[in-house]
């Protein structure tokens, strides 16, 4: 072989190896790209061509604000647009259009954050399509401004839920017992001497038969404002002016709540719920973000940036930016028309939502040819789907057309994102309606619920799956799954629903094992019920005649009756050990316990030895 033959050899092999060099190192590349972590994902500055474009982007908002959503937030998601603008961008809430300001490198809108704490997070969403321009207009100044306007503090702790209270609000904050008093700091305001207004929120939980129940004694910075009486369990509302002089403009400000104690009532117990002042103070853009109100045809903002932006939000569906605001030495000038409310802020001072890709829809729930007798809504827990297999499969082997659904395809097509059990429950309506007849029969939802829905206690059972918290007159808001298969105005459920209330894959893979285990086990125990009746003659009556159907059924009927013997305790535990495959319990009851006597508790599941022989129970 002569030289020139071996160098060309080298060159081959050598051109060879770098293209396998290439190949691997490009095949590293998709691999990586495809395999990382979302979390490391979020941090790369350039998207992936090969991760899909969502449709639609969903904005959960916590608190209500001027916020901003940015060309680099939208990149992330794979839209790659030089300007943002009403011509590419629809910003929607409900499904209607929600006008927006945009600088071209981020947009603005008026997000309004959900205040019923029974309902979740608001939710607003972008879609690649022509949307809604906010308003503008020319506000430069045409005279000097006014440099005073009111401004707003708000206080609510939501560190208490009461089921049985009443209103727009069911969580609280402070409890007084009387005699006491409690003083709020009131952190954060400036006020410049002028008048305020004041408005209160408390909920009385106590009642007796003399009058008055309740009488509370509120002070500000020590001038009494108020001294008032009231009865009863109610939600209490007080507004009342704030004259001039009493907010101090330097130091602390207090408001003192007292309930001497001086009524005839055995005790006193009122909640703080709520405080709201309005109070007069100069216009200063070092706070950040601030609403204020101000009736001056122009008005002046000091300590104000060059980029400061200015909203009229009078009118909240349809807010307007300001142009032609004058920034001179730090001092804002601008004509504020006939608007009386504003927003002023700097863009980094801008609310930022939390931004997650609404899911991508394959086969649509509201294609009309789909049917189902059972359906299983499954939230979008790691394990979920793959642990409720053997009991789909297993109502497919008992003949039933069985169908698995997302839920956060429900939420997608019937919420416009929001989590909300209404969303459930409209696509259940439609199920019924419109797909192929027989309507279903049967709906298990797959996960647990919370009324918790906005985490105030940071708790561990998160709201996997919401439920219904319905207004009864005798027990207050109850849980109610069976809300969502009542489908029109009878009040009967036209779907009978169950829960498996799992907060992990475990256990729910332990629930599913045993409703399988059950279903297919044929054991003399199951044919045992065990009646339990609290010592009233209407729970003797339910029970007895809920005997007398078990019996003639074929089943076994043991039942303990508390207005015969009160110390049925033990009875209640060995029977249960013994093995009953259906436990009823007529009366009242807590949480934690059976009855006054407390004839069966939670901490008795310690004393249990039925492994195996798990019992139906209502």
């Amino acid at each position: 072989m002569n030289y020139a033959s071996q160098q060309h050899r080298f060159f081959l092999a050598t051109l060879a190896s770098m293209t396998l060099l290439f190949l691997g190192a490009a095949g590293y590349s998709f691999w990586a790209d495809t395999a990382v972590s979302s979390e490391v994902r979020a941090l790369k500055i350039r998207p992936s061509a090969i991760r899909e474009i969502p449709q639609t982007l969903n904005l959960t908002i916590a608190e209500s604000g001027m916020t901003a959503v940015t060309a680099a937030d939208l990149a992330a998601y794979n839209w790659n647009m030089q300007e943002l603008t009403a011509d590419n961008i629809r910003l929607t809430r409900n499904g209607d259009p929600i006008p927006f300001y945009s600088d071209g490198s981020a947009l603005y809108f008026l997000a309004e954050a959900t205040t019923n704490p029974l309902e979740p997070h608001s939710v607003y969403q972008l879609n690649l399509a022509p949307g809604t321009a906010m308003a503008e207009r020319d506000a430069a100044p045409t005279g000097p401004g006014v440099s005073s306007g009111m401004m707003r503090y708000i206080w609510e702790e939501d560190s208490t839920f009461l089921a049985d209270s009443e209103g727009d609000d069911l969580w609280y904050g402070r409890l007084l017992l009387a005699p006491t008093a409690w003083t709020l700091p009131l952190d954060g305001i400036q006020p410049n001497g002028g008048n305020g207004r004041l408005s209160v929120r408390l909920w009385s939980s106590t009642e007796y038969d003399s009058y008055p129940d309740h009488h509370m004694k509120l002070a500000l910075n020590d001038e009494e404002l108020l001294s008032w009486k009231w009865d009863g369990i109610r939600q209490e509302s007080i507004d009342l002016s704030v004259p001039q002089g009493i907010l101090q403009p330097s130091g602390m400000n207090e408001l003192t709540f007292e309930l001497p104690g001086d009524t005839n009532a055995t005790g006193e117990a009122v909640y703080i719920d709520r405080v709201e002042l309005l109070y007069a103070s100069d216009l200063s853009a070092r706070r950040g973000q601030f609403w204020f109100s101000s009736p001056a045809e122009n008005i002046q903002i000091t300590q104000a940036a060059p980029n400061l932006l200015v909203f009229n939000v009078s009118d909240k569906a349809n807010p307007v930016a300001l142009s032609g605001i004058e920034v001179t030495e730090a001092q804002a000038r601008f004509n504020g028309g006939t608007g009386e409310e504003f927003i002023a802020l700097t863009p980094d001072e801008a609310l930022r939502p939390s931004i997650a890709s609404a899911p991508t829809i394959k086969a649509s729930l509201k294609q009309k040819e789909r049917g189902a007798d059972y359906i299983a809504i499954i939230p979008d827990e790691p394990g979920f789907a793959e642990a409720l297999q053997p009991l789909l499969q297993h109502r497919r082997d008992q003949g039933y057309r069985v169908t698995a659904v997302s839920l956060p395809q429900i939420y997608a097509e019937f919420g416009y994102g929001h989590e909300s059990a209404q969303a459930i429950k409209d696509f259940l309506t439609y199920a019924a309606d419109e797909w192929t007849a027989p309507a279903p029969k049967f709906v298990l939802l797959a996960g647990d619920a919370s009324y918790d829905l906005h985490d105030h206690l940071n708790a561990p059972n998160e709201n996997l799956l919401p439920t219904s918290l319905t207004h009864s007159a005798q027990n207050g808001y109850v849980s109610s799954d069976a809300w969502y298969g009542i489908l029109d105005d009878s009040g009967t459920p036209q779907i009978a629903v169950g829960r498996f209330p799992a907060q992990t894959a475990v256990q729910l893979q332990n629930m599913v094992e045993k409703t399988i285990a059950y279903e297919t086990t044929s054991q003399p125990w199951q044919q045992h019920a065990l009646l339990v009746a609290d010592d009233e003659p209407v729970f003797d009556n339910i029970t007895e005649n809920l005997a007398a159907y078990l019996d003639e059924e074929g089943l076994n009927v043991d039942a303990l009756y508390m207005s015969q013997n009160d110390a049925i305790h033990y009875d209640i535990i060995s029977a249960l050990n013994k093995g009953v495959g259906l436990v009823n319990y007529a009366g009242h009851g807590d949480y934690d316990s059976w009855g006054d006597e407390r004839v069966f508790q939670g901490d008795d599941g310690a004393m249990l030895a039925n492994s195996g022989r798990t019992p139906i129970l209502t």
